[in-house]
């Protein structure tokens, strides 16, 4: 029998390709200045993206994984405080009078001191700044500057993705209302009371003695005193226990699939070429970082400024014209189609393997022919599920299918990866080497599985059978996974999983198997397992796309640095929206996180807890989208001349892909006619005006935030995807 793996000289270039590709400047070091930057950012984001999105009611700058957020900040550290700290360390004369002009002008800006609020992140960006010009004259004298080299912009891009997925939908924005909106929200009318209070762990939910009502309805001006902090405590202690365990897990997935990902299959990650673009565009004998200094780049990043302005400035002169970018068509039987340009999206989707980006669009209108085929023949589910799939719950159930599948196929492919990784954990493979990963496999794989048993723990202590724990953990990290893998290797950056784990294992397992306790803890998962629009492992795998632009032995620090971004991450997002809710209500910041979720997550609990049987007829669809995708990815694997990626089946009716498949279909038709009519040379060039558009979008947000939180104008937000 032939025995299937990698042959050794191929094995052997893929070790010195690790080391190959890295230039000089690839190899510099991590340095103090890299931790300062990258933990300030982290925090400005932390705090920055909640207070944009609930105060000025603006654009979301971390709501999906494209990262407008991080991609904002980085673009301001390369573009303005990296050329600004080369230019003032040429002499100690410059960086003493960059120092001077800039303390000059934030003092000014923020004059009267007194009248200052300590909770903006505008003062939170001027302290940063003023203490780093000093700091870079202090470097001047030693003969070096704050100027950051590429590994040490690897380390700041890192932590901004760690940090965007926590710090608004996330995490964050989620978890501080659902533990307090059912004291709240409670009411005859809904039954909460009465159905589902003898279920509830309390230990988890939070009431400061008032039913929450100071949490959503604010402390009069002046009386912070009377914050209820010891409430928060103990529930907030134990999900830490719960979320410290899930983000090691992830993290630890991202190592374990690292090599098997990015050197066995090439996936493109085409999320991280903006990412890619920049840190490469830096030298240190360069004033101004070469993404700048492309001329097709500036013509992308005009589009979307001029556009996305125009938008801006309507809603302040209703006068101003705007140019329309969402049209609905009728398209087949009583479906219609969504036409909605996002310009970052077609950017980030014109990185795409084609066949990728043509399964992406195909699948989502076959899905809406198969919608209708199943509406006209009267196949309709008696099931209500959250999010993916919510207008057809069958449709729900054969896209998680497919997602599983996907998983699962592919686990098998890498089978002789993943054996070894765990083979060299358990010390029986001494020759692997995992000396260019974040974390030795030893931590990975102590990290994946610790992380599991004591989540499976932790719901098995709160009252959720054992086995139904065990379940929803297991299939919770699968649909992560098979969503990060198509992140990471469709470019989606924005996608939803077509089904949630808790609807799943609940309602398809049947509510009366998990139990009245299991669907009061699998509803509370909501938190971090529902509109999984962003997660820890998606960003953490594109970071660890960038990471190897970095020297390996400097590649364990940036665990470190990680773990720090996600204690910085939570704890400075929770912070703010803790202080928000406090001083301005809940009920009057956000609407959905703060009222329309808990009340979705809630009712399903509501929905569920009254005992029902196994759902067969959604599982025999599951089971029959896992067939079907098992079978695409066989036939691609066989077939050369397949022509469709299957990648697109398990999203193709996700009501995401309204927003997200004309965008990729525009990328796909203009990457085919320029490499039709173009050739490979004219194609390599052309990315930099699609960078640009991802940029432009970017900075359009980002700009606008700025404008507004001056101006004092609210609900302003341009782009949404």
């Amino acid at each position: 029998m032939m025995k299937r793996e990698l042959p050794q000289i191929y094995q052997r270039y893929l070790e010195t390709r690790r080391e190959a590709h890295l230039d000089s400047e690839g190899r510099e070091a991590l340095t103090w200045r890299g931790f300062w930057v990258g933990i300030f950012l982290s925090f400005f984001l932390a705090i920055g993206a909640p207070f944009g999105n609930m105060i000025i009611r603006g654009s979301y700058m971390s709501l999906d994984f494209s990262t407008p957020g991080a991609i904002f900040l980085f673009l301001l550290l390369i573009g303005v405080l990296n050329l600004l700290f080369k230019w003032g360390a040429v002499s100690l004369g410059r960086a003493g009078l960059l120092a001077i002009v800039s303390s000059v002008g934030i003092v000014n800006a923020g004059w009267p001191l007194q009248t200052l609020d300590l909770a903006s992140p505008a003062v939170a960006l001027g302290i940063f700044l003023l203490a780093s010009c000093w700091l870079n004259v202090a470097a001047t004298l030693r003969g070096t500057s704050l100027a950051l080299n590429r590994s040490e912009l690897v380390l700041v891009y890192a932590m901004l993705l760690i940090v965007s997925a926590l710090c608004t939908m996330g995490l964050s924005e989620q978890i501080l209302p659902i533990i307090t909106a059912i004291f709240y929200f409670a009411s005859p009318q809904n039954h909460w009371q009465e159905k589902l209070f003898p279920h509830l762990p309390r230990r988890l939910l939070v009431d400061d003695g008032t039913g929450s009502r100071l949490f959503y309805e604010g402390l009069a001006a002046g009386t912070d005193d009377r914050i209820p902090y010891s409430t928060w405590v103990e529930p907030l202690f134990w999900w830490g226990i719960f979320l410290l365990a899930l983000y090691v897990t992830m993290v630890s997935i991202a190592v374990i699939v690292r090599r098997q990902w990015m050197e066995r299959e090439r996936l493109a990650y085409p999320i991280a070429q903006v990412g890619l673009a920049m840190i490469r565009g830096e030298h240190k004998d360069r004033l101004v970082n070469d993404f700048f200094k492309r001329p097709s780049m500036w013509l992308g990043l005009a589009i979307p400024l001029i556009v996305g302005s125009l938008k801006a400035l309507h809603r302040y002169s209703p006068g101003v014209p705007i140019m329309p970018v969402q049209w609905i068509l009728p398209f087949f039987g009583g479906q219609t189609i969504q036409l909605t340009i996002s310009f970052a999206m077609i950017g980030f989707s014109y990185f795409i393997n084609a066949n990728i980006a043509a399964g992406i669009w195909v699948f989502h209108l076959l899905s809406k022919v198969e919608k209708e085929v199943f509406i006209l023949a009267g196949v309709k589910s008696s099931q209500k599920i959250g999010f993916g799939v919510s207008d057809y719950p069958y449709l729900g159930y054969q896209g998680v299918g497919a997602l599983l599948a996907m998983v699962l196929v592919g686990l098998w492919i890498g089978r002789e990866h993943y054996r070894d990784v765990f083979a060299k954990a358990f010390g029986r493979a001494p020759h692997v080497n995992d000396g260019d990963e974040i974390l030795p496999y030893r931590g990975a794989v102590a990290g994946l599985l610790g992380g599991m048993a004591i989540m499976t723990g932790w719901l098995w202590f709160m009252g959720t059978p054992l086995w139904v724990a065990l379940l929803f953990i297991v299939v919770a990290l699968l649909i992560f996974i098979g969503i990060t893998r198509i992140v990471a290797e469709a470019g989606l950056a924005a996608v939803r999983s077509p089904m949630i784990a808790s609807d799943l294992v609940v309602q398809g397992a049947g509510s009366a198997l998990v139990g009245p306790a299991g669907v009061m803890n699998l509803s509370l998962a909501y938190i971090w397992a529902s509109d999984i629009r962003i997660f820890v492992l998606a960003t953490c795998t594109n970071a660890l796309k960038m990471i190897e632009e970095m020297e390996p032995r400097a590649r364990r620090v940036v665990v470190w640095a990680m773990l720090l971004a996600l204690v910085i991450g939570a704890s400075g997002s929770l912070w703010m929206i803790f202080h928000m809710a406090y001083r301005h209500g809940g009920i009057n910041l956000n609407n959905w996180f703060f009222q329309g979720l808990p009340a979705y997550a809630y009712n399903a609990a509501l929905r569920n807890i009254e005992p029902l049987g196994t759902y067969w007829s959604g599982l025999g669809f599951l089971g029959g989208g896992a067939v079907f995708m098992t079978l695409m990815m066989f036939l691609r694997q066989r077939l050369p001349w397949w022509p469709i990626h299957p990648i697109g089946f398990p999203i193709g009716a996700n009501s995401m892909m309204n927003y997200v498949w004309f965008n990729v279909f525009l990328a796909w038709f203009l990457k085919r006619l320029i490499l039709r009519y173009g050739g490979a040379a004219n194609y390599k060039r052309s990315q930099s005006f699609f960078l640009g558009l991802i940029a432009g979008q970017v900075l359009c947000n980002g700009i606008w935030l700025v404008i507004d939180y001056i101006t004092g104008k609210i609900n302003n937000p341009i782009f949404w995807v």
